[in-house]
């Protein structure tokens, strides 16, 4: 009896895995371009070429729409018996690169590899439809459509593509990489509406926004956070002196994580992530207290000053030690609480979470 529910088990695991590996198998199958030489082959085609009818002075007589039709019609008619081919964004990108209408005759046969292994169609040499993909791949698309001079690519990731949710982490990723983005890339996601709200007439984009005015493009995209954050803490010094500038911005989340931006701008971060439904609060200090490793404080010449064992040293570990004091909960020690009581209060709260 054992023996035999065991072979029986042994059959059903056996043909489990048969067609996980069979799906698996068409996955990878479904993802892959077709043979090249049958791409090839197919633009290659000795098909009788089209030729729109004329007048007696050799001028078209049908729209340019009518030419479009009947020559669309006359290629799908000869590429009849060829089989279709599906291609990848960098070959299309690499065929089309010095004429964007080098495939428009043979549209009929051809689709194109999109995000997620979806075929997308072509139709008068541009992608058609509209897919959601991750925001990085979205990205990458955008830098292979200018790289290669493809507005086909450009279009079809800026305006056809809606990101992935991220989750919070992924946001502070996108914000603290801002040497990782591609200025032209950000500048095609932007839409001129909102750009303008945040930049002058002919701004560039700062290095020290980059990141900001990336996730700026990624909400009007129509991405979305996915996560229970709804509001962040942002430390910030009253004054930058005394302060090393390549110090990492610290912020409280309402789940009571702690993370250090650096180069973070926190305005335009403030504006975007309340776009998105995260709340910011701005925590101003002029003062650091921690119950194990000292204190900073804001002297009378506006500069930061560090108190070790009673001695003063004219520089301040900004971001350590502000993480510290909030995990310490010893802000409740400072001047900067008196005059800041209910937003600090707001962080016990967060940080009673963690007990």
């Amino acid at each position: 009896m054992f023996k035999s529910i065991l072979k029986i088990v042994c059959t059903f695991s056996l043909f489990g895995l048969m067609v996980v590996g069979k799906t698996q198998a068409k996955d990878f199958e479904d993802c892959r371009e077709t043979d090249p030489n049958e791409f090839f082959s197919l633009i290659n085609a000795p098909v009788q070429s089209y030729i729109p009818p004329l007048d007696r002075n050799g001028n078209t007589i049908l729209s340019e729409n009518d030419v479009f039709i009947q020559k669309s019609r006359h290629y799908f008619a000869e590429l009849n018996d060829f089989p279709e081919v599906t291609i990848s964004m960098e070959r299309l990108a690499s065929v089309t690169e010095n004429n964007p209408t080098a495939l428009e005759n043979f549209e009929s046969k051809i689709t194109v590899l999109g995000p997620d292994c979806s075929k997308v169609n072509m139709y008068r040499s541009r992608l058609v439809g509209s897919f959601v993909a991750p925001f990085n791949q979205i990205m990458g698309l955008i830098e292979l459509g200018i790289r290669t001079n493809s507005d086909a690519i450009t279009q079809f990731a800026t305006s056809q593509l809606t990101p992935t949710t991220l989750d919070f982490d992924q946001i502070v990723d996108i914000l603290s990489n801002d040497l990782a983005l591609n200025v032209d890339v950000v500048d095609n996601m932007l839409p001129q509406t909102l750009r303008s709200q945040f930049l002058a007439d002919d701004e560039s984009i700062s290095l020290n926004s980059m990141s900001e005015m990336a996730l700026l493009a990624f909400s009007s995209m129509g991405g979305a956070i996915d996560s229970d954050v709804r509001q962040i803490y942002v430390f910030v010094p009253k004054s930058m002196k005394g302060i090393d500038s390549s110090q990492e911005t610290v912020i409280l989340t309402s789940d009571a994580r702690l993370y250090g931006i650096q180069g973070f701008d926190h305005d335009v971060a403030g504006k975007v992530l309340s776009r998105m439904g995260v709340r910011t609060s701005i925590v101003s200090l002029s003062e650091i207290k921690t119950y194990r490793f000292g204190s900073c404080r804001i002297d009378i010449a506006g500069k930061w000053m560090q108190i070790v064992n009673g001695k003063k040293i004219r520089s301040c570990p900004f971001t350590e030690l502000v993480r510290q004091m909030v995990e310490d909960g010893a802000y409740t020690d400072t001047e900067d609480y008196k005059h800041q009581e209910i937003v600090f209060e707001g962080i016990s709260r967060i940080m009673a979470q963690k007990k």
